[in-house]
């Protein structure tokens, strides 16, 4: 060890040695402006959107859109099981098929409540009893909303999902599965129907039903479930639940006209229920819908290319404070990636966990000690493995860098972590220090990205930070 002490020496960004100096600052290596493609966060896409041809997608158009995470498959009930015990399952393994492939998962959304094509429960459901009552909606027509807790309803929604569970639940593919056998579009309210509000003894039924049928597969409800419908000792006691079954929440009125320019929201820039997020943030991620696109446009809450006269800055609020990790437009995908390029870039970083060094100290003694900073809206929910590689002539190895958990790094508060590189089984030399970060200890694991220059990311995907001397 005598001799590594006196040897070692240590340079940065492969510039000049810095002799006895250890420590480095590495900002100037970083890169900020660059998308990375990272798993478990970013953006996802409006596919199915309450019915079969709302949305969709190219190839082309959806891949304009960095980062895309997942599809998001809302529609109803009806065209899944047409026919009691019949189900249409390549309205789902069509898209796992084409899109998976490619990296993009799906999260799933049956509906039993649409306002068009209205009905969403299967008339055959009725047929066997189910009670309904027939709603006018607010733009005209009707629609039938099963009774919801009438209990032949109930029995054949159970038994829907009971079947989608055994075909998708745990599926490395599926996201989570979104709550929606309540409320206008599966979202809990009763908005464009002027329904009455439901009890929590029948929501607590809804979520118990999703519950036994989905063992694996992360639960998401929306916030309007208990917010719209719940006060009081009522809605504290289903915030806990929520909780207690580490259930993820979604919000769907971001930037929504009424919610937006409504004098009771000033200053909470359409997130009505932050502290929701707060609830689920130790243990789930959180998801935020924004406004139909179109709409967005007429009422005025985007202005401009990329939203900079007023919608950008709201919603760069909201994603930091629900620690929003997946964000969904509505609309075209290309003409949603043709007015935004800038944000949707910015935003593909911004949502989820958002890696860099800030520095590195090496000593002698093999200590190796990086500062990360973590400038994404939230932490990571799925720990990742990192490594070091120390290569020089005739010598190249990976070493884990243990005891590093990125889950416990929270945005905009740097931390230091220690990890011990064995130097003295090292030959003397001249050597290279790479960090990289994977999603498994696995060799073909998903490599991270960090935010560090690209130059300095090698064919393995580890970035070359310092050069030292033994």
């Amino acid at each position: 060890m005598k001799n590594t002490k006196k040897l070692l020496s240590i340079a940065v960004a492969f510039a000049s040695l810095l002799g006895a100096a250890h420590a480095a600052d590495l900002r100037g290596l970083q890169d900020d402006q660059r998308v990375l493609l990272n798993p478990d966060k970013g953006w996802y896409h409006h596919y199915y959107d309450n019915c079969l041809t709302n949305y969709l997608g190219s190839e082309e158009s959806i891949s304009a859109i960095p980062n895309m995470h997942h599809l998001f498959l809302r529609f109803p009930w009806k065209n899944l099981e047409p026919k009691e015990g019949q189900f249409n399952w390549a309205l789902i393994d069509d898209i796992v098929n084409k899109w998976y492939p490619k990296g993009i998962k799906i999260s799933l959304s049956i509906t039993a409540n649409e306002t068009s094509p209205a009905p969403a429960t299967p008339q055959w459901v009725f047929d066997a009893g189910a009670k309904f009552r027939v709603a006018k909606i607010t733009w005209g027509g009707t629609t039938k909303e099963p009774i919801e807790d009438d209990p032949v309803f109930l029995e054949k929604l159970e038994n829907l999902h009971k079947a989608i569970a055994a075909r998708y639940d745990g599926k490395p593919f599926v996201v989570d599965m979104t709550l929606a056998s309540l409320g206008n579009w599966g979202e809990g309210h009763y908005c464009a129907t002027f329904g009455k509000p439901v009890p929590w003894a029948t929501i607590k039924k809804h979520i118990d039903l999703y519950k036994r049928c989905y063992k694996k597969s992360q639960l998401t409800i929306g916030d309007d479930w208990i917010g719209n419908n719940l006060k009081g000792d009522d809605r504290l006691a289903a915030r806990e639940y929520i909780k207690k079954n580490k259930i993820a929440y979604r919000d769907d009125s971001i930037l929504v006209e009424w919610h937006y320019f409504a004098e009771c929201n000033k200053g909470k820039d359409s997130l009505l229920r932050p502290e929701f997020f707060d609830d689920i943030y130790p243990y789930a991620p959180a998801t935020l819908e924004l406004e139909h696109y179109n709409g967005t446009l007429k009422s005025g809450s985007w202005k401009g290319a990329n939203g900079e006269k007023e919608g950008a800055a709201a919603l760069r609020r909201v994603i930091k404070r629900a620690h929003c990790t997946y964000l969904g437009y509505h609309g075209n995908a290309e003409k949603y990636a043709k007015d935004n390029p800038e944000i949707i870039k910015e935003l593909a970083n911004k949502v989820g966990y958002w890696y860099f060094v800030n520095s590195v100290d090496f000593d002698a003694d093999g200590d190796l000690v990086l500062e990360w900073e973590n400038r994404g809206a939230a932490h990571a929910f799925n720990r990742y493995y990192l490594f070091a590689k120390i290569k020089g002539k005739g010598y190249e190895k990976i070493y884990p860098l243990l005891p590093a958990d990125n889950r416990k790094w929270e945005p905009d508060t740097p931390v230091k972590e220690t990890y011990k590189l064995p130097l003295a089984e090292i030959p003397s030399g001249d050597y290279e220090l790479s960090i990289g970060m994977k999603t498994s200890a696995k060799k073909d694991a998903r490599v991270i990205e960090l935010g560090f220059n690209a130059k300095l990311r090698d064919s393995d995907g580890f970035y070359r930070i310092i050069k030292f001397k033994k």
